[in-house]
């Protein structure tokens, strides 16, 4: 059986992945010189503001797989820009940005503005629409998945 010719344009899977890759590739080329791709930029800025939990709990604030944040969070660490300490248990490792993490943070900061002002410009005066329209997105998609549970 053939799929319907218009289920790529029609999946908000296939849509919204494709998407995701192109803004993910965009904004990695965007920190490529400073040597971080968006992941590992989001990560620094979650570890910054202090607000972090389990590695799980970070891993859905950024965005990846647990495994994958624990593989950026070494190398974040391997360059002296996260440092942690303490152990496992109740507690857990506590992170936080190195001096050297807090100057890249700042270093960065005006490629990423322009990052979002070239998009949001590219978007046409629709920028604030599509953030809600993605939150919702992102909302009706935890809610599908916990129904099929």
């Amino acid at each position: 059986m053939q799929p319907p010719d218009d289920m790529l344009w029609f999946c908000f899977g296939h849509r919204s992945r494709k998407a995701a890759r192109a803004v993910t590739r965009a904004f990695n080329q965007r920190l490529k010189p400073f040597g971080l791709n968006i992941s590992q930029y989001v990560l620094l800025g979650v570890i910054a503001r202090g607000e972090h939990g389990s590695v799980a709990a970070m891993a859905e604030e950024v965005g990846v797989e647990p495994s994958a944040l624990l593989r950026n969070l070494k190398l974040l660490e391997s360059r002296g820009l996260v440092a942690g300490e303490g152990g496992r248990g109740r507690g857990g490792r506590r992170l936080a940005v190195t001096p050297a993490g807090a100057d890249l943070i700042r270093t960065t900061i005006p490629s990423w503005r322009q990052a979002q002002a070239d998009l949001a410009a590219l978007l046409e005066g629709q920028a604030d629409e599509t953030r809600q329209a993605l939150v919702r997105l992102e909302r009706a998609a935890l809610a599908l998945e916990r129904a099929e549970r």
